[in-house]
Formats: C-alpha cells, structure tokens, sequence
C-alpha cells in the first residue's frame, strides 16, 4: 500500500517512526553441517512495528569462519507477520542471499565481521513483523559461526521535512569522520585510536538510541594477522567515562586474513540507552589479532565512523 507524504508542517505522531530495534548473538555454532538456511538454537530475533512509510532499513551480520578453507557462511534475514508462526513476507532463500544477505570468504581459521543493510520497502503501517536471522554454510562439517545480528529502522516518508514540529533533541545532526590516512603493518594488540584519531561528538537524542557505522578499508597482505576496526564511545569527550568499550565481536568491522589486496566494509549496531541530551564522544580503535600467526603485514587504507539519531 502506498501512503501519501506527510504535508509541511503536519504534526509527526508515534506511528511515523517506532523505535528502531536491534537482536545480537553470540551463541557460537561450531563445524556447521545445514547447507539450508536454518535459524540456529537461541535464534537471533526482534520484534518490530512497520512505519507509515511501510519502509525499514535492514541489516543483518555475521562473525565467522571456516576451518579448513573453501566453505562459506551466509547469513540472510527472514520477516514474517506478528511472530514466528507468522506469514512470511520475506523468506530466507538463495534469491534474497544474493540480494539482501551478508557472507565470509571461503577462508581458514580466522573470523571475519561483517554486515549488509538494504531497504524494505511495502510494509503494512502499524503491524508488527518478526524478524530473524537464517543462517547456512555452503560445505558440511568444519564452518563455524560465532555471533549473528539483525538490525531494524525505520524510515521516513517522502515530502519535505522544512517546518515540522518536531524538537530539536528529537533528531540533533548525524556526524561522520573518515581519514584515507594509511596505518601500514600496525602490530598494536590492545586497542589504538591510532594517527589521525577518527571521532566524532554528539548528542544523544530523546530517544536514547542512535545508529552506530563504523567501516573503512582493510588487508592488503594475504595470511597476515588481521585487524579490526571497532567503537568506542564516552561521555563529554576523549577522557570522559566510558559508555561502550571497542570489542570486535559485537560491533566491529574485520578484514579476512585471505586477503591480498584492501576490501572495504562497514558494520551496523544500534546504541540504546543514552541519556538524552547528554554529548558523547566516539571514536574508531583498531586492534591486531597476533593470535593468527601472521606477520603483521596487513595495512588499513581507511577508516570511518558514523552516528546517527534513531526513534
């Protein structure tokens, strides 16, 4: 169903945009043997209300791995109407794989992070959808899949937004920093901002969530150590106490030790529980995984942090 614009200002009521949500988990799946997609035990799951624009964006992301090198992981979302039982609106299938799911490389040993946001369009508004992630490998029996994630937001309709009563602690700026400044063979294995440090600061907003991008470029050196790129977020500023502590298994961005050249990515989570009006300081960290008997030969050609206001 095709909803009309919202008219200059008109009033924005709760159901023009409910509250973005997020599923994550870290249930670790060893020598995965389903080449079909399944949802794994716990699932990786939320619950959520479509928007007047009957549009989201969605994201779904993985960790993950392969033992002896050739097989991949793929993760897709899979939507369905009220619950779990519901009808299904979007199915977990090698069609949508191709066109909405996340996947490693046929690589060894080590996890790759990664994740893959596109938009759904033509939701019913106000229904409330389930929403999980369906997982698959495409060998049997020595994949493995440490941490999976769904995100769901929603989004506006079209029109102008000029003269719309809404505060501006609702929605303050969204604030990207990016550097194209090359970090060659870094070999730090705690946590670095490096140099130029990549941070931004910003307010939190009514709701108390914001979306949080970190991505750049990776790799470079094929069976190095990897590194990760990974956030973290304080209050006030550089100093300030810690809200979130860098940790690549839940937010950050991984390259694959396979690689021979830089591969570009990003890696979506949703922040919740900020105090609104609150500043904040973010900043992107990057660590090397020396667990990988690498040689610290792997480079970064960018990096990049995005925060953006959510419902």
């Amino acid at each position: 169903m095709t909803m009309p614009d919202i008219l200059v200002g008109s009033p924005i009521s709760a159901d023009d945009l409910p509250p973005a949500v997020w599923g994550s988990d870290a249930t670790g799946f060893a020598n995965l043997t389903n080449t079909t997609f399944a949802a794994g035990s716990p699932a990786c799951e939320c619950t959520f209300i479509a928007p007047r624009s009957g549009a989201v964006l969605l994201s779904v992301g993985l960790g993950a791995s392969d033992n002896t090198g050739g097989q991949r992981v793929i993760i897709t979302p899979e939507i369905r109407e009220n619950d779990v039982s519901g009808s299904v609106v979007l199915a977990a299938n090698t069609t949508n794989e191709v066109l909405r799911g996340c996947a490693i490389p046929g690589q060894a040993t080590a996890n790759a992070h990664r994740s893959r946001t596109t938009l759904l369009t033509g939701l019913t508004p106000g229904q409330t959808y389930y929403g999980r992630t369906m997982h698959r490998a495409t060998g049997s029996g020595s994949a493995d899949l440490s941490v999976r994630e769904i995100v769901v937001v929603p989004t506006p309709l079209g029109g102008s937004f000029a003269g719309r009563p809404v505060r501006a602690l609702d929605y303050p700026p969204a604030v990207w920093a990016q550097s194209s400044t090359r970090i060659d063979n870094p070999s730090n294995s705690s946590y670095s901002t490096g140099s130029p440090e990549v941070s931004v600061t910003f307010m939190a907003p009514t709701s108390g969530r914001v979306l949080l991008i970190v991505g750049g470029g990776l790799g470079e050196s094929a069976g190095a150590d990897r590194i990760f790129l990974s956030p973290i977020v304080r209050e006030t500023n550089s100093s300030g106490t810690v809200v979130l502590t860098a940790s690549v298994t839940s937010r950050g961005f991984g390259s694959d030790n396979c690689s021979v050249g830089p591969h570009y990515g990003s890696r979506e989570s949703v922040l919740e529980g900020l105090t609104p009006g609150q500043l904040y300081y973010a900043a992107v960290q990057h660590v090397v995984q020396t667990g990988d008997s690498g040689s610290s030969t792997a480079d970064i050609s960018c990096r990049e942090i995005i925060v953006a206001p959510l419902p």
